[in-house]
């Protein structure tokens, strides 16, 4: 399995998601938009996929009001994502 330290974002709504977009571009931080996939949420919408460290996600969130729904890391295997939460807003 390889590792990845990329990093899968949900937010608690699109406006929540907008202003990361936002916060993340302005602090010239490397990310792209991604749909929540499927074994996640049945929902449809949008989710940030970034490397950016843990606590500096965490830290830009607070600071500007973001309110997280939870976010995964995620590793391939065999073409496959496999998910695992590790922050949740409870």
């Amino acid at each position: 399995m390889k590792a990845n330290k990329e990093k899968l974002i949900l937010f608690q709504s699109t406006h929540h998601s907008i202003k990361a977009k936002n916060i993340l571009s302005n602090n010239e931080l490397k990310f792209r938009t991604t749909a929540v996939p499927p074994v996640i949420s049945s929902d449809c919408g949008s989710a940030i996929s970034t490397e950016v460290e843990l606590e500096v996600l965490k830290r830009l969130f607070d600071k500007n009001n973001i309110l997280v729904e939870a976010i995964y890391s995620f590793k391939k295997n065999n073409g496959n994502k496999e998910y695992k939460k590790i922050y949740n807003r409870d």
